[in-house]
């Protein structure tokens, strides 16, 4: 079938995502993951789970459940909300369907998985570049070029640099593109400075993105879910969400971190006090350039030092995301915040590189 050989070409022309292998012994920092969560909190919350709950049945009362503690958790309606095996299951549903035969602009960098995504359902996908000193961007710049397109996708905070961008900036962007789908992708926003939940009430054309697989601990569980409006709301729900899309298995899983949320809230105070003292002691140095983050990670431009700081966080045995040059970044990485030990080695690797 020709037709299809073709089709089978394109969609093998892009790059697929590759699962990184699994590294014993390492601390991983490479994927922001919350290990500063206790694990022993995530094994009891497991086996409550799977104590109440009968998994020869559908998941029914689950749902209701969880919507309930997500509208308590968001301050909204349950019909505001929808829910999905992680937040790039939602992302892949919206593009697919809403997308489809629709143009997208976003920021570059931003996360790779969204853009991966828009390739491969053929979508054109306009990327504003950051500048490489802050992050930033010229927002009325983009709120120019955006008219000429029909979505509009922002990670708040951004995902590889971490920051986020001025409240004001995005409220502008919002408000003046009301004409627009705009999508916020907020997957640390626990960790950042504001939240944009109160815009879905005010705007019938934003829909935030979340999800528990960052501060919440349960990258394993792959769940996620979104914020719009009503009407929004129950297309996803009801029409394009598979029937089931969770397991009770993960809801109750969900569930459950909501009711113990002073556990989450107690890491994201630890992480935070970290990600303060490792942006002192590495914005110090004329070395490297570590930006400001309102996440769980820091994005740094190692320049000349990039080969001799990656083989010392190999000898240490930390796993970091390795960029290398990047766009207009130079000796790129990602690393997340671990807990005080892990996070004191980083800093005396990138101090010793100076040296």
């Amino acid at each position: 079938m020709d037709w299809l050989d073709k089709e089978l070409g394109y969609i093998k022309s892009h790059k697929p995502y590759k699962r990184p292998d699994k590294v014993y012994d390492f601390h991983k920092l490479d994927s922001n993951e919350n290990i500063v969560l206790e694990k022993r909190f995530i094994k009891a919350i497991a086996l409550k789970s799977l104590r109440e709950n009968d998994l020869r049945e559908y998941p029914i009362k689950q749902f209701e459940e969880l919507f309930k503690k997500l509208a308590d958790y968001t301050d909204l309606s349950i019909r505001n909300i929808g829910v999905g095996s992680g937040s790039d299951q939602i992302m892949d549903l919206l593009l697919s369907t809403i997308g489809k035969g629709r143009s997208i602009i976003t920021l570059n960098p931003t996360f790779s998985y969204f853009t991966d995504r828009c390739n491969l359902y053929k979508i054109p996908t306009k990327q504003i570049d950051l500048s490489n000193l802050d992050n930033s961007f010229d927002v009325e710049l983009f709120i120019k070029k955006a008219k000429e397109y029909d979505i509009i996708y922002i990670a708040s905070p951004n995902n590889p640099t971490g920051n986020q961008f001025k409240l004001d900036e995005i409220l502008n962007i919002i408000e003046s593109l009301k004409d627009k789908l705009i999508i916020i992708d907020e997957a640390y926003v626990e960790f950042a400075e504001y939240n944009l939940s109160n815009t879905v009430t005010k705007y019938n054309n934003v829909i935030v993105m979340r999800t528990f697989s960052k501060a919440f601990g349960l990258a394993g569980a792959r769940i996620g879910y979104l914020l719009t409006n009503e009407e929004l709301a129950d297309t996803f729900n009801q029409y394009i969400q598979l029937p089931y899309p969770l397991s009770s298995f993960s809801m109750q899983l969900a569930i459950e971190v909501l009711v113990n949320i002073h556990k989450v809230k107690r890491s994201i105070q630890i992480i935070k006090k970290e990600r303060s003292k490792i942006f002192e002691r590495l914005n110090k140095m004329n070395q490297i350039k570590i930006f400001e983050s309102h996440s769980n990670f820091f994005f740094i431009q190692t320049f000349d030092h990039f080969d001799k700081i990656k083989n010392s966080m190999m000898s240490e045995k930390i796993l970091i995301k390795n960029f290398g040059n990047f766009g207009n970044y130079q000796g790129a990485m990602r690393i997340t915040i671990g807990n005080t030990e892990v996070n004191d080695k980083i800093i005396s690797i990138f101090e010793k590189s100076g040296n």
